[in-house]
């Protein structure tokens, strides 16, 4: 389950900005709460994430994912063929270590002062196992990695438990690597819980790098998903894709796929109309039911394996009732029975509504006068007169007025007061 995201100095989020899935104490929607049985701590099953353009939400979800992908992807080509497992042996004898691939790219700090680009960009990640608390950290330069550590906190205890630590290229093993022996020497380029997943088999070593690895994102702020489903759209997923669409109100019978001789590709869709089938071309579907297709095994997958899943720009092409419906999905616990959760970034005022998404599960972002990203929620805004934002408010109305902030500051006198080019 995630719990907590921290990141510092990663481009537009100059200053540590804390983005967390920890429900407040609040009463809206207590039955959709994902609670953990061991010390009765609850999580929000969904965080919706609105602001202007360029305020920042596309950095956070690309925070997220540069920490899990600086973990998983190393796992995924170290992993990827018993070639690749060989060369890893190979290296490790020849003590040739740091000419191994995979290479994690540098920091991508913020660029609107003087200093920030010579510092590094800082993250940690919390999530939570049935048992144990984990806190992954990571910091790396324009070099490489500066910093590594891994921790973890019995559920219910007070006492945190070093995994290991890292400065540089020097490890420090906590006392139960020690005990498993693990050795020290590996290709600083990539992440030393990357190295130790594809190298040994340990309980808390894979409790985190495989929940890293499950973290699904998604990045609709482009329209490459399109040709993606061309190419990937499977027979196998069939039944999960036409199911989730009838669900949503959208009546596609199945699809079939055609393949010639050069293993080009053709998707034909079909519909009913008065008791007979027709075929179209994929390529003649709405923009939206294209998403929803793309969407819809990733949507199943989280709910049946209780995965996180993390889509930025969502609500494009979607109307505001299928939003509705996919928030739905994760708030009902007869239907997340896992304990799945979804994160997404958002533009759509029309589905900030309070019979949709509790206080602390709308969270916003806005630039500041120094060209910083700054995050709160609903949750942390208070009235004028101290109270907070009642519960019963109409949020979409008082959010476009600005009461909220995080919404464009539009002045049309800049432009349109001079004198218009010819």
């Amino acid at each position: 389950m995630f719990c907590r995201f921290t990141c510092k100095n990663y481009r537009s989020y100059r200053d540590e900005t804390v983005f967390t899935m920890q429900a407040a104490t609040m009463k809206e929607f207590p039955d959709s709460l994902l609670v953990d049985a061991k010390d009765g701590q609850k999580y929000l099953p969904v965080t919706v994430l609105h602001g202007s353009n360029g305020s920042g939400k596309t950095n956070l979800y690309a925070a997220l994912n540069r920490i899990c992908s600086a973990v998983s992807y190393p796992i995924y080509l170290l992993s990827e063929s018993d070639a690749q497992t060989s060369l890893l042996a190979t290296h490790q004898a020849n003590n040739k270590l740091e000419t191994l691939r995979p290479q994690i790219s540098g920091h991508d700090p913020f660029l609107f002062d003087s200093f920030s680009w010579n510092e590094p960009s800082e993250f940690e990640l919390i999530h939570r196992t049935k048992l144990q608390e984990y806190t992954y950290k990571l910091a790396l330069n324009k070099s490489g990695i500066v910093y590594e550590a891994l921790f973890r906190q019995p559920i219910g205890q007070k006492h945190v438990i070093t995994i290991f630590e890292r400065t540089n290229t020097t490890i420090v093993l906590g006392s139960f690597l020690k005990r498993m022996k693990v050795g020290t020497q590996f290709n600083s380029g990539i992440p030393y819980l990357s190295w130790l997943r594809t190298t040994y088999d340990l309980d808390q070593i894979n409790a985190v790098a495989d929940w890293i690895c499950s973290v699904r994102f998604i990045n609709f702020d482009t329209m490459a998903f399109v040709p993606n489903l061309e190419r990937t759209l499977s027979k196998h997923d069939e039944g999960v894709i036409v199911g989730i669409l009838n669900s949503a109100g959208i009546p596609l019978e199945g699809y079939r796929i055609e393949t010639d001789e050069q293993v080009n590709r053709t998707i034909w869709v079909s519909h009913k109309n008065m008791g007979a089938s027709y075929e179209i071309p994929l390529s003649h579907e709405s923009k939206g039911t294209l998403k929803l297709m793309s969407l819809a095994v990733d949507l199943n997958t989280a709910l049946k394996e209780g995965t996180f899943l993390v889509v930025n720009d969502l609500d494009a092409n979607l109307h505001p009732k299928l939003i509705s419906f996919i928030v739905s999905l994760f708030k009902n616990p007869h239907i997340n029975r896992h304990q799945a959760q979804l994160f997404f970034t958002s533009h759509d005022a029309a589905i900030m509504r309070n019979n949709v998404f509790r206080r602390d599960e709308i969270w916003f972002v806005d630039r500041t006068k120094t060209q910083t990203s700054r995050l709160w929620s609903l949750a942390d805004i208070h009235e004028p007169s101290g109270n907070l934002i009642n519960k019963n408010a109409a949020y979409d109305k008082q959010y476009l007025t600005g009461r909220y902030g995080a919404v464009p500051a539009i002045n049309p006198h800049i432009y349109w007061n001079t004198e218009l080019p010819l």
